[in-house]
């Protein structure tokens, strides 16, 4: 049975799953001093659930690896959770899985929230290509991504210097590793090859028109290029940010059956 400190106050004795209540609920934190009989004396619960009343360890105690992310968020800022090690940032998703009956499951790394998905700053998303969901045995693409909030872009009408400012400033960053089949990265290729190819024409045609004063060669050559850029970077794009928050990252761009594949975000 369990005791913790409240204002210099003993509160107990508590079983363990009124305590994982009490860790649910905010009264109990990582930190709060707690004692069962077997301890030489009163601990941080972060330490002291590091191994359970069976004397069995749920897992490695000094792991500074969240069980649920992945990140390593240093051994001293983990809480146990029924045997599962988790970040304060894990904690709500943790608690909701344990009230459903489900594990906090360690090699979770993405979950889908409406058409996006949601993973963590320097994480991996599931080794399946987040366009088809096939599975892959390759290694990752990691993507830098940057984000704003959209009403940093009403600055462009005031003047287009002014906003490239601001959002250098404000952007926030992350970093992803994606994972393409085979077939998408051909397709990618392809893309971006053809962007440039038509990019070019466009110019050469552009300068054709000038030179010759022939009108329908410049509007041509300036349409080549525009439609050339947008389609190479639309068809060549893995992911891309649609917001950040700490350090969660929402992004745009996967497939369907890959949305499909993922739980839903808490």
């Amino acid at each position: 049975m369990w005791y913790y400190a409240s204002h210099g106050q003993q509160q107990g004795p508590f079983d363990d799953a009124t305590l994982d209540q009490l860790i649910a609920s905010g009264t109990v934190t990582s930190d709060t001093m707690v004692w069962k009989d077997g301890m030489a004396e009163w601990t941080p619960l972060k330490r002291a659930r590091s191994q359970r009343s069976t004397g069995v360890p749920p897992e490695d105690a000094t792991s500074s690896t969240c069980s649920m992310c992945g990140k390593n968020a240093g051994a001293d800022n983990l809480i146990d959770l029924l045997g599962h090690r988790v970040c304060a940032d894990c904690k709500p998703l943790a608690v909701q899985s344990l009230r459903e009956g489900a594990k906090p499951v360690g090699s979770q790394t993405a979950w889908r929230d409406g058409a996006n998905v949601v993973t963590y700053d320097k994480n991996s998303l599931p080794p399946r290509c987040c366009k088809c969901n096939q599975a892959v045995s390759g290694q990752p693409l990691s993507r830098k991504l940057y984000w704003h909030p959209a009403a940093y872009y009403l600055l462009i009408f005031v003047h287009l210097f002014i906003y490239v400012i601001v959002a250098i400033c404000v952007r926030k960053r992350a970093s992803v590793d994606v994972y393409l089949c085979g077939e998408h990265i051909r397709r990618r290729k392809r893309f971006a090859i053809g962007g440039w190819a038509g990019a070019i024409l466009g110019i050469a045609l552009f300068i054709a028109g000038i030179s010759n004063n022939v009108s329908w060669w410049t509007w041509s050559g300036v349409a080549l290029f525009g439609l050339s850029i947008i389609g190479g970077l639309w068809g060549s794009s893995l992911v891309r940010a649609v917001r950040i928050k700490d350090n969660t990252v929402w992004l745009k761009g996967a497939g369907p059956q890959f949305l499909a594949s993922l739980p839903p975000w808490a």
